[in-house]
């Protein structure tokens, strides 16, 4: 009972608290939900040799870059990773990382994310919207953008695209350019 007594009052005055004799501190729990999640964005001219980078086609480099996104990625549910680093790709502006020399070449095509769902071990990522370019060179920047941002989220897992709901296929809007 003695040792109870001199470990309460050691416990007490390390938490500052004397009116409560019952400590009431949460506990840290390790969480895989974070508002960071990682997208890609273009580099022009870089070729692949920044560091993390894939090369794209025209010269270009897709560099992942971190941002902070109001939709939470979860580390352990890729449906959950691949719709919040969808939607902070869609709402990334135009400049927000023109000073680290990036661009954002999907800022003029209008294309959303409407679902991801999981048929058996492949993710199905349902996406909407119509892809603008702006010359040759957009047609790999915006797939590769799109492409490496949902891979990346997709936290190794197996991946396709629907487009529009079964109209053209991923691929097809893009060999035809």
């Amino acid at each position: 009972m003695k040792k109870f007594v001199i470990l309460l009052t050691l416990i007490l005055s390390l938490t500052g608290c004397s009116e409560n004799p019952i400590p009431t501190t949460t506990p840290l729990v390790a969480t895989a939900k974070t508002d960071k999640t990682t997208i890609y964005m273009i580099k022009l001219n870089d070729d692949g040799k920044t560091k993390n980078s894939v090369k794209v086609g025209c010269g270009d480099s897709a560099i992942p870059v971190e941002t902070t996104g109001t939709y939470a990625y979860d580390k352990t549910d890729p449906i959950a990773s691949i719709n919040a680093a969808f939607m902070a790709l869609e709402n990334t502006t135009e400049n927000q990382f023109q000073a680290q020399s990036l661009e954002n070449p999907i800022i003029g095509s209008s294309i959303t994310i409407q679902s991801v769902e999981k048929s058996s071990d492949i993710y199905i990522v349902h996406l909407n919207g119509k892809l603008t370019f702006s010359g040759t060179c957009d047609v790999p920047r915006q797939r590769a953008q799109i492409e490496e941002t949902i891979k990346k989220a997709a936290l190794g897992n197996i991946f396709q695209i629907d487009f529009n709901g079964g109209g053209p296929t991923w691929d097809e809007n893009f060999s035809s350019k």
